[in-house]
């Protein structure tokens, strides 16, 4: 069992410039200490958690940094006062957190263990060090930072990648602390505890520091690895256990792993090898962003392509990665979903076959490899930590990104200090419209409308298709009792007649429901008014398993017809497909996720139109809004027509 000490720092003299420090290794402490300056350590005192140490530091430094400020000497009866102070947090931490314990364990008398100290230790150059000691430490400091570099790891997790790859960990505690001291990484409990305090009553306020989840989602506990009161995060428990007592590494890839080593490497595995070709619209907003890329002019650190679905996002990546693949910098692509994951790293490493490109997700097997290209789920990037130096967030106003602040931090951390952020979206939310896009009054028919600039230094907005068509209009219906009448098996003539007209051209289609249930029951209402095509028919759904091998079927024409949960409302093209949305007054079909919808019809240039039907039991306003985006961005495309003629 690990024992965290708490000590203070002060000079020689006993002047404060006195801060203090938590470790699990005193003795590193001491020697790094001696190397670097003459001082004393005064030790607090010590315990089994790691969140009541970090809790006690904060306390102390704010006392230190009230009372004595930054010219006055410190006292031995200033030390027993600090001394003091920390058993009376104790106390009260304990009491606070067996009263949120209460009903949940027995009652205990001390849910916290605490030793006070009452030394202190003069460290000075003259105090003799084992030189052979003190290279063997710096050589596995330097070995562990190299394969740690750019990484956010629980314990487990780090001890789980130094074995991976072979690297000294017997002296693990010694080396991070002192990557530590020198601020070359961090380490924090998982979870971290304050007292709040007010005039009504004080509490006790839990946060997990992986994913930044608070209160309810922070499940208290008597730990059996420190026999402390402790407490773990259950959000993102599918990663790992953040506990108070684990400790959570954090280690920021140097300026060397990040660019300089890698540039002549990087050179080379910036070849792109694609034989398409943009279309003029395209063209003019890949360079855009790859500008943005290559420009190292402080303060421009996120940047929005806009692109309607069907404009070839991905594609418009292609320079931007090649630009900073070539500086020897190290390249992103966070998505939501698995899905995407699994098609876009065979696509990207056919265009840069020269570069390692991995793909990470929750199961994969190449989630601890290095890469110039790594493709995650938006989840596994809270395991980074300022490694990239070129972060691209795709689907932005996805599910599970959007809305959600723990994934919104874990791709901000990821990103190097000096990086790039690149949001990558055909529906981007409100707050980064705002943010990110400017905009003008344009004359549209008889009125003046405020749209969107076409470009600027922080967006790119491209409203066209590649092929030059305009986006498939939905039609709204309105068909009251609809899950009534599928219920019942009674005929919906517009279902109907689209599924009959669809199957008869040779087409496929989507159709979209809102809950998992409804996809057998919407596939049992088909088959008996289809039962011809019962074999050409098939449901999916996130918890399928044999979703991968349905959505392959579909795409090889096995199926004609896929009833599917919004999982497939993004990432897929189906040449020669149409689209119908049972139950579009749903709340999971909001505007952004209907203009997804509503983009997998049309999107080839062998065929560029087709049927999009939204099916509504009563009104609703998302399916209006989605059928006005559309419109407006086809308007804006015909506009950028008509400027791009005139000039």
């Amino acid at each position: 069992m690990r024992e965290y000490l708490l000590y203070i720092k002060t000079g020689a003299e006993k002047m404060l410039s006195a801060q203090a420090y938590v470790t699990p290794c005193f003795a590193v402490d001491q020697s790094f200490w001696q190397e670097r300056e003459g001082c004393q350590l005064h030790v607090i005192g010590k315990s089994p958690s790691l969140a009541l140490a970090f809790s006690l530091r904060e306390i102390v430094n704010a006392r230190l940094e009230e009372k004595y400020g930054t010219s006055h000497p410190m006292s031995e009866e200033g030390l027993a006062e600090l001394r003091e102070l920390a058993v009376q947090q104790v106390r009260e931490t304990a009491v606070l957190y067996g009263r949120d314990m209460a009903g949940v364990e027995p009652s205990r008398p001390e849910w916290f263990t605490w030793e006070t100290g009452d030394w202190s230790v003069t460290v000075c150059p003259e105090m003799g060090v084992d030189d052979g000691q003190k290279l063997k430490l710096r050589l596995a400091t330097a070995t562990i930072q190299k394969v740690l570099d750019g990484r956010a790891l629980l314990w487990e997790e780090a001890e789980t990648l130094l074995l991976k790859k072979e690297a000294p960990i017997h002296d693990l505690t010694a080396v991070l602390q002192r990557l530590v001291l020198s601020e070359r990484a961090q380490w924090r409990p998982g979870i971290r505890f304050a007292i709040k305090k007010s005039w009504w009553k004080h509490r006790l306020e839990m946060s997990c520091e992986r994913c930044g989840s608070r209160a309810k989602e922070i499940e208290y506990t008597v730990c059996h690895s420190c026999g402390q009161g402790c407490a773990y995060c259950t959000v993102c428990l599918g990663m790992g256990r953040s506990k108070c007592c684990t400790p959570y590494l954090l280690v920021p890839a140097t300026r060397e792993t990040a660019v300089s080593v890698k540039r002549e490497a990087g050179r080379k595995a910036a070849r792109l090898h694609w034989s398409g070709s943009f279309s003029r619209d395209q063209a003019v907003a890949a360079e855009q962003a790859r500008r943005y890329v290559a420009n190292q002019r402080p303060g421009l650190s996120q940047f929005l392509i806009w692109a309607v679905c069907g404009a070839g996002k991905t594609e418009l990546l292609f320079p931007s990665i090649e630009e900073e693949l070539s500086s020897g910098g190290r390249v992103l692509i966070a998505t939501p979903r698995k899905d995407v994951v699994l098609e876009l790293a065979p696509r990207l490493q056919r265009v840069f076959p020269d570069a390692r490109v991995i793909a990470v997700h929750g199961s994969s097997l190449e989630k601890w490899e290095e890469a110039d290209i790594t493709i995650a789920t938006t989840h596994q990037v809270m395991r980074y930590y300022q490694r990239f130096t070129l972060v691209v967030l795709d689907e932005v106003d996805a599910f599970p990104y959007h809305n959600n602040p723990m994934l919104e931090r874990a791709v901000a951390r990821a990103v190097w200090p000096e990086g790039k952020l690149l949001f990558l979206s055909a529906t981007p939310p409100q707050y980064l419209q705002k943010r990110l896009v400017s905009k003008r009054k344009e004359k549209l028919f008889w009125r003046r409308a405020l749209l969107p600039l076409l470009r600027s230094s922080t967006h790119v907005l491209l409203p066209g298709r590649y092929h030059g068509y305009a986006l498939p209009v939905p039609r709204i219906e309105t068909v009251p009792g609809l899950h009534k009448r599928m219920r019942e098996n009674r005929p919906i003539s517009s279902l109907l007649g689209m599924v009959r007209s669809t199957l008869a051209e040779e087409r496929q289609l989507f159709l979209f429901v809102p809950r998992i249930d409804d996809v057998e029951r919407v596939l049992s209402y088909l088959t008996a008014f289809f039962p011809e095509m019962a074999s050409q028919m098939a449901g999916v759904h996130a918890a399928d398993p044999q979703r991968d091998e349905k959505v392959r079927f579909f795409r090889e024409k096995r199926y004609r017809l896929m009833v599917t949960t919004t999982i497939l409302e993004r990432g897929v093209t189906i040449p020669r497909s149409d689209v119908v949305v049972i139950g579009a007054e749903a709340p999971v079909f909001d505007e952004a996720s209907l203009v997804q919808i509503a983009g997998r019809v049309g999107r080839s240039s062998d065929d560029p139109t087709g049927v999009v039907l939204f099916l509504q039991a009563e009104r609703a306003s998302s399916p209006k809004a989605a059928v006005g985006q559309i419109r407006r961005m086809n308007q804006l495309s015909k506009l950028q027509g008509s400027q791009e003629e005139r000039a």
